[in-house]
């Protein structure tokens, strides 16, 4: 059995407890010790770079392709295709992707990120293929929600059949856009949506993706997913807060520009408890994720409120000074809970 290394000092520590303690004999101290091995973190670390690395580029190539030269609208005017075909087509091609897809998670089901890396390929095509499709459609009329909500249902459907993170990934972020777009549609083109503009309504969609999180992990078929959607809901309601905390209830920026940063302190002021709130509840049930988003969220904070009331009024030596003692403070006062538990265990 393979540890990841912080499992395996654990489990090193508590069977020389236990053969310290004389609770179990050295022989089997030492069957113990050789049942299990540590993980080498650099392979993983060098597969999580290759996959991001090659995801990078194929959206690179996907953009250069597709977007700059067209080369695809180009085949299709010059052999007198409709859309409709060159839908068909992608959709066709899409579906032979899923099948290649299914097989290799089932014959090679270690090597997770190479078969992401693999997935990439359905992304792109399931994208095309909804756009031939959605730009044939009569009634489209320019209503950009409509591709994004078939976007995210067919990516949505395709991650749980070979169950890809990365598909399901990208289906929350389609269900972002069209949260976005839809409202947008909705408002008849207004940048303000039942009394909200995009941050506030994205802070709500956010918010409410982030509190779904708990549906994964009571549905049996989606709970290789549920670490995947708390994440991405938390870091989309984190971030659309932080751009509500800028730009308030706003939905004129030529007035917002007008307007003092001060008078958007509630808002920072609020967010600012929030994370706080966050922070502490997370160092209290030792949830990591939202201690560390918390914390990343909470420096980002600071940095925007000082550049917001403080940049022309203080010095930037003495500011910066003050930071980096609180920070030390923090980082003490967590070193010494740290011991606090090694004692206590």
């Amino acid at each position: 059995m393979e540890l990841e290394k912080k499992d395996a000092e654990v489990v090193s520590k508590a069977i020389r407890f236990w053969e310290t303690s004389s609770k179990i004999t050295p022989e089997l101290a030492d069957q113990l010790r050789k049942s299990y091995k540590v993980r080498n973190s650099n392979i993983d670390a060098v597969a999580i770079y290759s996959l991001i690395s090659a995801i990078s580029c194929g959206l690179l190539a996907f953009g250069a392709l597709v977007i700059d030269e067209k080369w695809i609208e180009l085949l299709r005017k010059k052999w007198g295709l409709s859309e409709t075909i060159f839908g068909i087509g992608f959709t066709l091609l899409a579906i032979l992707f899923v099948v290649l897809a299914r097989r290799r998670k089932i014959k090679f089901p270690d090597s997770q990120a190479s078969n992401e890396t693999y997935n990439l390929t359905i992304v792109l095509t399931i994208g095309i293929a909804i756009t031939y499709w959605t730009r044939s459609f009569a009634n489209f009329e320019g209503n950009y929600a409509l591709p994004l909500l078939i976007a995210a249902v067919s990516y949505g459907s395709v991650a749980v059949f070979i169950e890809s993170k990365l598909l399901w990934i990208v289906m929350l972020i389609s269900l972002a856009g069209w949260w976005g777009a839809q409202t947008h549609f909705w408002s008849g083109g207004s940048f303000r949506f039942a009394g909200m503009n995009y941050p506030l309504r994205m802070t709500v969609f956010g918010l409410l993706l982030w509190a779904a999180s708990v549906i994964p992990q009571k549905v049996k078929s989606l709970n290789f997913f549920a670490h995947s959607t708390y994440n991405i809901g938390l870091f989309l309601f984190l971030l659309a807060a932080w751009t509500l905390s800028i730009f308030g209830n706003y939905d004129d920026l030529e007035a917002w520009k007008v307007v003092k940063q001060g008078h958007f302190w509630y808002w920072a002021l609020g967010f600012t408890i929030v994370l706080g709130g966050m922070i502490a509840y997370a160092l209290q049930t030792s949830n990591d994720t939202l201690r560390d988003m918390g914390l990343v969220f909470f420096l980002l904070n600071i940095y925007t409120r000082y550049f917001e009331y403080f940049w022309d009024r203080t010095n930037k030596g003495i500011f910066f000074a003050i930071l980096a003692l609180s920070f030390w403070f923090v980082g003490r006062k967590a070193e010494q809970w740290r011991s606090n538990e090694k004692e206590v265990v």
